[in-house]
């Protein structure tokens, strides 16, 4: 493959790439058609939440209960004693963080107390170790299976600020913004943007291939990558990554075009960007100040 000048940031680029086919199938509100670079604002504006709450927070959320299934295992094993010995390890490393800062004389003592606390926890730990893994990739499947299943539920954009440009057009233009959500859904039924993190993730797994005594040829490395963060990424099946990495090269190409389309040097330029968002906010000021009820397709 040939070797790329630089190196997008993925989580960017597909979420980008989904906002614009959704935006290209449910078309554009007329009234907002004066103001230029405000198509391009919309879309980084609903592709950055789309990155906080279908990745951020999913990935984090995650993480919760595949912690939350493992913990119960270690629970229902050792009981009370077991919860003892892990308040007393996060007590003995809150003294160690506190003296070892403070260069205390009494921070070598406690690091020899947190590594008998580390072993204690093992000790309950240990012999559920296989179990708990279960559990915890078990939550992990029900979970990221229930995301795939609807990646735009109800409510999803029930958080967005009110003063934000998702939320006015939400509320002006309903009809339009129905349209809009159904696309978006759509395309998201169709695209798995946790992708961005295997893609993100590629350029140090490919030097990491070409380092001298490096037993693993790149493929190895790749499924080791995806097995090792499946749970949190919720990639839970194997990737094809030669074919993954050309075609999101190639929605990086469509991106990039697009914003220099809507806006010419959106991607680049600080100053463009900021007349985009100036364009869409006056914009909607403008609608919004309309006595007479504006159609999405007037």
């Amino acid at each position: 493959m040939n070797s790329r000048h630089a190196q997008p940031y993925w989580p960017e680029v597909l979420t980008d790439w989904c906002v614009i086919r959704a935006l290209a199938a449910s078309d554009w509100p007329e009234p907002l058609a004066a103001f230029p670079g405000a198509q391009a604002a919309f879309v980084s504006e609903v592709s950055a939440y789309l990155r906080l709450r279908a990745l951020d927070l999913r990935e984090a959320e995650a993480e919760t209960r595949v912690i939350a299934a493992i913990e119960a295992i270690y629970w229902r094993a050792g009981g009370r004693e077991y919860l003892a010995a892990k308040d007393t390890l996060e007590a003995t490393r809150g003294g160690y963080s506190i003296a070892f800062a403070r260069a205390s004389d009494r921070a070598a003592g406690l690091a020899v107390e947190l590594r008998h606390c580390e072993r204690r926890l093992d000790d309950f730990r240990r012999p559920v170790l296989a179990e708990a893994r279960r559990a915890g990739r078990i939550a992990a499947e029900n979970y990221w299976n229930a995301v795939a299943a609807c990646r735009v539920p109800e409510g999803f954009f029930a958080n967005v600020p009110a003063s934000g440009a998702i939320a006015h057009m939400r509320a002006r233009f309903d009809l339009w913004w129905m349209l809009f959500l159904r696309s978006l859904r759509s395309i998201l039924r169709e695209t798995n943007p946790s992708y961005c993190r295997l893609l993100q993730a590629l350029p140090a797994l490919r030097e990491e291939s070409t380092r001298p005594g490096q037993k693993f040829v790149l493929g190895a490395l790749v499924r080791d990558w995806r097995e090792a963060n499946a749970e949190r990424f919720g990639l839970l099946k194997d990737i094809h990554f030669p074919v993954l990495e050309p075609r999101s090269f190639a929605k990086f190409e469509t991106v990039n075009a697009w914003f220099d389309h809507h806006a010419p040097g959106y991607k680049r330029d600080e100053g463009v960007r900021e007349a985009a968002v100036r364009a869409l906010y006056d914009g909607l000021e403008r609608v919004l100040s309309e006595p007479h009820v504006v159609r999405w397709d007037n």
